[in-house]
């Protein structure tokens, strides 16, 4: 009987804490009823100009979204937060990134998208558990050279800023797997591209492309990759190296033909070819790609 019980009671606590760290708590007032349960908490949209002091109470906190407010500053005691792996901040006001964000250096996953940030301070190289950064819709033209200590970084998305090269720091992440970079003024990638081998995922939509960067024909894991919206004439014979590819998308461009070594891409499922007006294919080549267009 007394195995019987403590099982149960293993059970029942078992249960409790597997269940907790699921739950959203989504007001202040909630979720300081049992701070030491508190996990996740969203507090996005809600018209904040500053963060809640009380915030520092929730010592297991994994999760912090504070996306979609006023704020400009945190306090320096949310570096407290030592267990937050997840921080949200984005579309908010934010001129630079506040440095009490990068003393929480066991954070994977950082969204700063949609404020006013021109520059990277050194001390993000805190963050070397950082796997996600968002940067999105901010006001970056480089990116500096000491970001390629990031080693864990394997995902990081730059859409909608002023870069007219692509960050030479980046080409020494090679651990990185996906790469997004739409909506910037770019034209051409360096040849040190070539050593992001693990590189399956590179979006590069709304630049300036005149011509395919022939690095990107030695990235043989892509398996996406996007050039909407550019002014792309063509494609080099030797895309064929990209066998892996099972996306690719050429929207908007300035494409006259598609090589016929493009049936080679075996792996292909989708290709957006959509308004190239002066595009001609060959039947092969039409053939082809006919269940794939979308």
């Amino acid at each position: 009987m007394k195995k019987t019980a403590l099982s149960f009671c293993f059970l029942l606590l078992l249960l409790a804490g597997n269940a907790q760290p699921e739950k959203v708590f989504s007001s202040m007032e909630e979720a300081l009823k049992n701070p030491d349960e508190v996990y996740i908490l969203s507090l996005n949209n809600q018209k904040l100009k500053e963060v809640p002091a009380a915030i520092t109470r929730f010592k297991h906190l994994t999760s912090l979204n504070l996306a979609g407010n006023k704020l400009s500053s945190l306090p320096e005691t949310i570096s407290t937060l030592q267990s937050l792996s997840e921080l949200d901040i984005s579309f908010n006001r934010f001129n630079s990134i506040p440095d009490a964000v990068t003393q929480l250096t066991n954070l994977t996953e950082l969204d700063l998208s949609d404020n006013h940030i021109s520059f990277i301070p050194q001390s993000i190289t805190r963050l070397t558990h950082l796997d996600q950064l968002y940067l999105n819709n901010n006001r970056l033209a480089a990116l500096p050279e000491y970001m390629s200590g990031l080693h864990s970084l394997t995902q990081i998305y730059l859409y909608g800023n002023l870069f007219r090269a692509f960050p030479e720091c980046l080409t020494q992440l090679t651990q990185l797997t996906e790469v997004g970079m739409g909506g910037n003024l770019l034209s051409s990638l360096p040849s040190s591209m070539n050593r992001l081998t693990n590189l399956k995922y590179l979006a590069l939509p709304y630049n300036q492309f005149e011509t395919f960067p022939e690095v990107l024909t030695q990235l043989t894991s892509l398996v996406l990759l996007d050039f909407n919206g550019n002014k792309l004439n063509g494609l080099p014979d030797n895309i064929s190296q990209l066998s892996r590819l099972t996306e690719l998308y050429l929207e908007m461009n300035k494409l006259i033909s598609l090589p016929e070594s493009i049936i080679s891409l075996q792996q292909l499922e989708k290709i957006n070819i959509k308004q190239n007006p002066s595009l001609k294919l060959s039947t092969t080549v039409r053939t082809f790609i006919e269940d794939k267009r979308i």
